[in-house]
């Protein structure tokens, strides 16, 4: 038996060359112990393109673009020491871009018109809460109006460039709202198994008749109805463990609910983002795509890291890709806020994440001028812009670490002596490998094609790449091994 403890005299070695990864992704469900390993353990602050590594997901200070396609310096936002919700908000002003960013905090709102994204219009409204959603309504005369809600308040507000005010016959806390058709849906907190609507063109009246408003009560098989979507001709409840299509449209008699989707692990509203033709979400077992009849489960990688549940997440969907704002859980139950970002590629199935993000919110802005992922997290001054490639928080480098376990050459009982290690790369990065022992060599690279000595011997092995750059590209690492098959005898 092996007995790390001991020395060793060894046959003759038999020397091989062996590419390290092809630097393909994350799959922490994957354990191969042969190399090449394409897809490593653990990687934050890396992405993968072309079989390099390059720089991960990052945040930079978002940047208005203009009609006339300058650049404009966003403002401070009015609040920065709580945390805000995010919405847009589709005019029909052209002196305003025809929408405004929207912006939601405790006692009131502001709004930053995109034609020069020059200063926050404030509405101030006592409520002694916070507006938490927000969604983009056609008033009685065809206007285009924002209606805003607080779970906490139980207020439901329409807000417009010239007023703010509440809508009185609203009355209940709306958990959640959602504008289908010519109504509008809410679920409200004292009974999230039903579903008020308004009348017909008509976001003022939530009176409930045969002629007016009205309500949708469900069984609780599926758990309580926690986000409301309007997607392909059909208002969809997501609840807990599952989702129902409703037919709502013309006379309330006429409405129509089927159970669609019964889900094994609960559903996380917060994910929950519609991407061109489907839906994408988050549940307890996986990242799911819905077509608005069939759902799929597309990818497993980020199940690892959402064992302390989904309290705050939240995500968009710009350029086929799906961004996601959780917390990262290592090692077992870990609480807080969002610390990480994690950027879904929905062409390649691709995952990257970064860490060090408290993002709290954020919103897909699509406009003529731009269509990006804006975001805010407490305590920084302005809106931010989320980016796949950019390996940085705000002008600095974010942490970044690629991270393969258990490498054992595809030779699981020889002893491998891993002599030295060749790379070409763009930026300097450390090469370390910790054997089963616990003893780690480190080689560091700069840019450049070069090798270097390593000189570890061991069974197992963990090997790790870091770099403390911001612009990263790493190619394929060689390394040249020595396997002493059989022959050992403890001296």
């Amino acid at each position: 038996m092996y007995n790390p403890k001991k020395s060793y005299v060894c046959a003759r070695p038999a020397r091989r060359t062996i590419v390290l990864s092809g630097f393909r992704g994350i799959d922490p469900e994957q354990k191969r112990a042969a190399l090449p390993s394409d897809y490593a353990d653990f990687a934050v602050g890396f992405g993968f393109k072309d079989g390099c590594l390059i720089s991960g997901p990052g945040v930079k200070y978002f940047k208005g673009v203009k009609e006339d396609h300058t650049q404009a310096e966003t403002p401070n936002l009015p609040v920065t020491n709580e945390n805000c919700k995010l919405g847009v908000y589709f005019t029909d002003e052209k002196d305003e871009g025809y929408c405004r960013i929207m912006l939601m905090y405790a006692n009131g709102a502001a709004a930053l018109p995109v034609a020069d994204f020059a200063g926050w219009e404030e509405y101030s409204y006592l409520i002694f809460s916070t507006f938490d959603e927000g969604i983009n309504v056609l008033d009685p005369d065809g206007e285009p109006v924002f209606v805003l809600v607080s779970k906490g308040a139980g207020a439901m507000c329409l807000c417009t460039p010239e007023y703010f005010n509440e809508i009185s016959s609203a009355a209940g806390t709306a958990a959640t709202i959602c504008k289908h058709s010519e109504r509008v849906f809410a679920v409200m907190s004292s009974d999230e198994c039903t579903i008020l609507y308004s009348d017909a063109f008509n976001v003022y009246n939530w009176d409930v008749s045969l002629d007016e408003g009205g309500y949708i009560t469900f069984d609780r098989d599926l758990g309580r109805i926690r986000k409301l979507v309007s997607f392909a001709d059909y208002l969809y409840a997501f609840c807990d463990y599952g989702v129902y299509r409703i037919s709502a449209r013309g006379d309330q008699l006429s409405f129509s609910v089927k159970r669609l989707y019964t889900a094994c692990s609960r559903i996380f509203p917060e994910t929950i983002a519609e991407a061109g033709d489907r839906i994408i979400f988050c549940a307890g077992d996986g990242i799911y795509s819905f077509d608005g009849y069939d759902v799929t489960r597309i990818s497993t990688r980020l199940n690892k890291y959402f064992t302390v549940g989904a309290s705050g997440m939240c995500a968009a969907y710009c350029k086929h890709k799906y961004y996601l704002a959780f917390r990262l859980c290592e090692d077992g139950w870990t609480a807080g806020d969002n610390n990480a970002l994690a950027v879904l590629d929905l062409d390649t199935n691709e995952l990257c994440i970064s860490r060090g993000f408290y993002i709290y919110d954020m919103k897909t802005l699509p406009t003529s001028m731009q269509n990006t992922v804006i975001a805010t997290a407490k305590n920084v001054p302005k809106l931010m812009e989320l980016s796949p490639e950019l390996g940085s928080y705000l002008g600095a480098a974010v942490e970044k670490e690629w991270r393969l376990e258990g490498a054992d050459m595809g030779s699981a009982g020889d002893v491998k002596v891993i002599t030295s290690a060749e790379a070409s790369t763009k930026t300097p990065f450390t090469l370390t490998f910790t054997n089963e022992r616990g003893v780690s060599r480190s080689v560091a690279f700069a840019s450049g094609k070069s090798s270097r000595r390593v000189g570890i011997s061991g069974k197992v092995f963990t090997i790790k790449i870091t770099s403390e750059e911001e612009d990263v590209l790493i190619k394929p690492v060689t390394l040249t091994v020595d396997f002493y098959e059989g022959g050992e005898h403890a001296v």
